[in-house]
């Protein structure tokens, strides 16, 4: 009985799609900053209060929290800003009207670390997402990619297995790819085997060269703030 060499949970055509058209077709299209309208502010409010994001829908005893729709609206405003020579802007280029740079930038930190946009990125994939919150979709995508490094590598996963790639902080084939690893993890023990159970018999270099690619695809490369999409 012959060791395969290739895994199936995924076939050639699904590599293909995932390697060179995945990334052109499941990216959001790009959408200008303007104010939450109030129909968009109703529909995302319950989840920031969900996840314990300055807002709460109980009376509360103490100093009267900030305006959270405002404070909502300067962090999707900072996060779609763009650098001179391209990729994502600073904080410091939000404009004066949104408030301090540095306020507003520990608010998105701190709603990071709450999963807050974490939790919006699943909402906006799901097939029932509400087409008014979905109009959110490209600030949500922009936001979350902000957060990568809060909120570590589980992130970049989680944007790759959403297909949301436009939550991602570069190409999908410059960043770590674990579900490629895991389909490729049981080649070479494959490989091993069947040269163990054939002596004679050599893996083609063409497969070899081929592996070599794909297991560096997997690892990912660095990045670069230029690389993030549009």
């Amino acid at each position: 009985m012959s060791t395969p060499l290739l895994p199936t949970p995924l076939p050639l055509t699904a590599l293909i799609h995932r390697l060179s058209l995945d990334p052109m077709r499941c990216l959001t299209p790009p959408h200008p900053w303007a104010p939450m309208s109030d129909a968009e502010w109703n529909a995302i409010a319950p989840f920031l209060a969900a996840q314990g994001c300055g807002l709460s829908f109980a009376p509360r005893a103490g100093r009267p929290p900030v305006d959270t729709r405002a404070r909502l609206d300067a962090i999707f405003r900072a996060v779609l800003l763009k650098a001179p020579g391209g990729g994502r802007g600073t904080w410091r280029q939000l404009p004066p009207e949104f408030g301090k740079p540095d306020t507003v930038s520990r608010t998105y930190r701190r709603w990071a670390r709450a999963n807050l946009w974490a939790r919006l990125l699943v909402e906006i994939a799901c097939p029932t997402c509400p087409p008014i919150l979905r109009r959110l979709a490209y600030r949500i995508c922009c936001a979350f990619r902000r957060g990568i490094r809060l909120m570590g590598f589980r992130a970049i996963l989680l944007a790759r297995r959403l297909r949301l790639f436009s939550a991602l902080p570069a190409p999908p084939n410059f960043l770590p790819d674990p579900d490629l690893s895991e389909t490729l993890s049981p080649i070479l023990p494959g490989l091993i085997a069947r040269t163990a159970a054939n002596p004679g018999w050599r893996a083609p270099r063409a497969l070899l060269r081929a592996l070599d690619g794909l297991m560096r695809l997997a690892r990912g490369r660095r990045i670069r703030r230029w690389m993030e999409p549009a």
